[in-house]
């Protein structure tokens, strides 16, 4: 961990020094030394400030997209903007891929400085600072929880999200912490016509993470932020990467590897099949 801080603040330094980038996006100390938080550096005597270290867990690609996103769609048109620079893991830099995918932004518009765990991730990075193990032992704990609701029953498996979502206050914090969740103005905000109610009810919350689920469908890396960040521990993880895990048995579809293809439900084919139909 130590190296890689070495190799950011290496990078950061030399891409400041050299103009050629705005702002350096990677991970600062917190409120205390065991906790870290996204940091934002524009200049060298900020760079030390840099670090990596077990605690780094934010999707930075967050910080690149929406109203107040370092490369916000609105800001495209000034040709004299610098590229950012973001500290990236493997799910970061697939929603870096993602999102240039959407057009949020141009893949000249990033520098990425990769942290890898060689996964693929849709794009060749800029730098790499980094090689991490890959994470099989959390990915085949997700994969034996979503094996275990697909052996449930219908029944048993409605009973079981329920009682789950029952426990949403509504808070919003997987919203906001997505980095696909950058509309200017989210559905479940709506009050004419108000699609959701906001009230925390259990049949509201299950309209709302539904609604949230199906959004991101064929879009969703899987970073597992909604359930980091979740007050009330909900499984969020287990529902968006069994969705995740159908649109790539359906479609042969993985979010985040291909900055050129377009996602399942962008797409219509005249020979798609339609068996589904009733």
């Amino acid at each position: 961990m130590e190296e890689i801080t070495k190799r950011i603040r290496d990078e950061a330094r030399k891409l400041l020094a050299d103009r050629r980038v705005s702002a350096v996006v990677g991970y600062r100390g917190g409120w205390n030394p065991s906790a870290a938080i996204p940091g934002f550096v524009t200049d060298e005597a900020e760079v030390d400030e840099l670090r990596y270290d077990a605690s780094c867990t934010h999707n930075l690609a967050k910080y690149l997209v929406g109203r107040e996103g370092l490369l916000w769609a609105i800001d495209r048109e000034d040709e004299d903007r610098l590229p950012v620079a973001i500290v990236a893991v493997p799910e970061t830099q697939r929603t870096v891929t993602a999102l240039i995918q959407e057009k949020r932004f141009e893949r000249g518009d990033v520098i990425v400085l990769a942290i890898s765990d060689g996964s693929p991730v849709g794009l060749e990075p800029d730098a790499e600072v980094g090689r991490l193990d890959p994470k099989t032992s959390e990915r085949e704990e997700l994969l034996a929880g979503i094996a275990k609701l697909d052996a449930m029953t219908p029944a048993e498996r409605w009973e079981y999200w329920q009682g789950e979502l029952s426990k949403c206050i509504r808070c919003y914090a997987c919203r906001q912490v997505c980095p696909f969740c950058y509309c200017d103005r989210c559905i479940a905000d709506e009050n004419r016509p108000q699609w959701v109610t906001k009230s925390p009810s259990t049949l509201n919350n299950v309209s709302w993470n539904i609604v949230r689920a199906y959004h991101l469908i064929g879009r969703c890396t899987e970073c597992g932020e909604c359930e980091r960040v979740c007050p009330m521990d909900i499984p969020l993880r287990l529902l968006n990467t069994k969705m995740a895990l159908s649109v790539e048995e359906a479609f042969e579809y993985k979010a985040g590897l291909d900055t050129e293809g377009s996602p399942p439900l962008y797409d219509f084919k005249e020979d798609d099949n339609d068996e589904f139909i009733l």
